[in-house]
């Protein structure tokens, strides 16, 4: 019965944690389903503006081949054009309400304007799209903030036997969005950028959040409040999606010819109308799964009760037998316990698979068929370097025994470590015949090093998050360190050792005060002399211990202000007499700096780095170490690409 309790406990563990799975997937489906919708929202937004687009352009086009027109230009008499009947003839048709219609003539002046009287003004002089219009006449269709509101704008330039007469221009309401996707029951919010609404003089709609103006008449008051009180930037830099009480909430952001944003369309989606199926036919599928468990224990409960009643009236039989079955078994238990707990392979000369252990399978996931006959490489994890497997075929080769931690990946694409002991095998005759190799599993040490490993990335996060830097930088410098540690003729052992130390670097700033640390202007002389301080108080941090990676960061910490030319701090070294960790630390976190923005600058561009750096050859920078950077600069490019912060 003991077993059966065994089962039941085992079950009910299952139960839980299917329960537990069922509440990680729900959220991550629910992702997925949000993350769908908002792309989906956003692709029907840019279909309805360049819907507008077209609308409007093709209004335009069809105002500029009236006749009356041309000869209105000829003759400089605006009173033979009159658009009032067929504005409203267009919006009583469409809908297409809120038009402006505007005749310019070829001197960039007013000739005609739908909404008043009042012409002759030089818009040229004042407006930048028609003075281009009149160097280059082209069709000419955009998004448009002026004085007044946002809108869908088209000018179409007019001719005369190939003479150059005016512009025939067409204004509509951007509010048309708004109201396309209210009929899909979803509450728009059209808001046009801070910077845009302080051109307004006369805003359309009247309507505002802080600073921003709000172009659709129809916005819910209700939820225009909401965000005002949440905060109007918590809507506008939405990425993805943002729920928000019962919506779900997806910004389309309307760039402006320099790609900066002009305006943002904010909506706002019920999630009780949101498609949740996929997340119910997971539900049903984990439901039908836990049945058919609960079945199957429940008929794994009366195979266990009926085999304990057998057990039962054969158990004079077992006792009996015992004693034979014993020493049958101590025997095959001897036999297989080289092959059950010793990670074991045998390989050929090319390093084909020709013995592996049951240790070895289970471990890898893969069965014996499915590895004989294969390459080691069919356990190879991507995260090992070609380095470590170009030294030891070098090694082996020369029939050297090599041992080696070795990162593989099992079948199901996880992970484990071993350290292995790899030696050349002969045959009686003393033949070279291939390669032997015994393994320990540590990954559970490995594990243990990864997360040393991150406490110290996060120690040295400390420093830079009190002085507003991201998480990023000291990864950077981290990458960039290495690179410069292994190209100056570090092992790989300390180059992967100074990538670990150097985020610890400015863990003195935790000692800096705010004022210092953070100040956006320049330094004082007493402030500055408080700033180099933090040197000192970072080594006496980390000189606290005799672990090799924390002797080295403080080494670091200590040295990485001091410059070849011997005017560094705090101990003025010069040239070689800075320790090598520091050199290559400086080159790498100013690199970083300089290309950041800072609470006292902002980033500077890559040409001026780049001079900077030849310039302090030799005087800031050990002179091989900028060398070694500009001979292997699409290295530190690629890590700053793959390490960028987030804005």
């Amino acid at each position: 019965m003991k077993k059966v309790m065994i089962y039941i406990v085992l079950f009910l563990i299952a139960i839980v944690g299917s329960y537990f799975y069922y509440l990680l997937k729900v959220e991550d489906i629910k992702h997925e389903i949000y993350t769908n919708q908002s792309i989906e929202l956003k692709k029907t937004i840019d279909e309805k503006i360049q819907e507008n687009k077209g609308k409007t352009a093709a209004i335009t086009y069809l105002l500029s081949l009236e006749k009356n027109l041309i000869s209105a230009l000829l003759s400089k008499d605006n009173s033979l054009i009159d658009y009032s009947s067929i504005i409203k003839g267009i919006e009583t048709q469409t809908g297409y309400k809120n038009l402006w219609i505007q005749i310019i003539d070829n001197k960039g002046y007013s000739f005609y304007r739908s909404w008043t009287k009042n012409v002759g003004d030089n818009a040229a002089a004042a407006r930048i799209d028609i003075r281009e219009m009149m160097k280059n006449p082209r069709a000419m269709k955009n998004i448009s903030t002026g004085r007044f509101d946002m809108t869908f704008k088209t000018m179409i330039p007019l001719f005369h036997k190939e003479k150059f007469l005016g512009i025939v221009e067409l204004i509509s309401h951007f509010d048309l969005i708004a109201e396309d996707l209210k009929k899909s029951e979803l509450e728009p919010i059209i808001i046009v950028d801070e910077d845009y609404t302080k051109r307004f003089i006369k805003p359309f709609s009247g309507i505002f959040i802080d600073n921003n103006y709000v172009v659709n008449k129809n916005a819910s008051k209700e939820l225009l409040h909401k965000i005002q009180k949440e905060g109007v930037g918590e809507f506008l830099n939405i990425n993805k999606y943002k729920i928000f009480e019962d919506s779900l909430v997806t910004t389309y952001q309307i760039k402006n010819i320099n790609n900066g944003p002009m305006g943002f369309v904010v909506v706002f989606t019920k999630l009780d109308l949101i498609d949740m199926s996929e997340l119910n036919t997971f539900t049903i599928d984990l439901l039908i799964v836990v049945v058919i468990m609960l079945i199957f224990f429940i008929l794994l409960i009366m195979v266990m009760i009926n085999r304990e009643y057998v057990k039962k009236l054969n158990k004079e039989v077992i006792l009996k037998t015992a004693k034979i079955r014993k020493q049958k078994d101590r025997l095959k238990s001897l036999l297989q316990v080289y092959d059950k707990n010793v990670i074991f392979s045998k390989t050929d000369l090319k390093g084909n698979i020709t013995h592996v252990s049951e240790a070895f399978c289970k471990i890898s996931g893969y069965t014996k068929n499915e590895l004989l006959g294969k390459p080691h490489n069919i356990i190879r994890h991507p995260d090992m370097e070609k380095k470590s497997f170009e030294y030891l075929w070098s090694e082996l080769k020369q029939l050297h025994n090599v041992t080696l931690e070795v990162k593989n990946r099992k079948k199901d694409g996880s992970y484990y470590w071993v350290e292995a002991e790899f030696e050349p095998e002969f045959n009686k005759d003393g033949n070279h015949i291939g390669y032997s190799a015994v393994r320990e599993d540590i990954t559970s040490n490995k594990d243990i090093v990864e997360i040393q490993k991150e406490i110290i990335f996060t120690m040295g996060s400390i420093g830079e998050s009190r002085s507003k830097e991201t998480g990023n930088h000291v990864k950077r410098v981290a990458e960039y360190s290495k690179i410069l540690a292994y190209h100056y003729g570090l092992s790989n052992e300390e180059s992967e050792m100074l990538k670990q130390a150097s985020p610890m670097h400015d863990i003195g700033k935790v000692a800096i005060p705010d004022s210092i640390l953070n100040k956006p202007g320049k330094l004082t002389n007493e402030e500055f002399s408080v700033m180099q301080t933090h040197v000192l108080k970072g080594f006496e941090m980390l000189d606290v211990s005799d672990r090799s990676i924390l002797k080295m960061a403080a080494a670091i910490a200590l040295t990485h202000h001091e410059k070849w030319n011997g005017t560094g701090y705090p101990n003025n070294l010069k040239g070689e007499q800075i320790d090598i960790l520091g050199r290559i630390t400086a080159v790498a976190d100013v690199f970083d700096a300089l290309g950041s923005d800072r609470v006292y600058k902002k980033a500077w561009d890559d040409e001026k780095i780049f001079q900077f750096f030849k310039e302090e050859r030799g005087k800031h920078f050990d002179p091989k170490l900028i060398d070694i950077f500009f001979e292997n600069l699409d290295e530190f490019l690629a890590v700053r690409s793959k390490f960028q912060d987030k804005v």
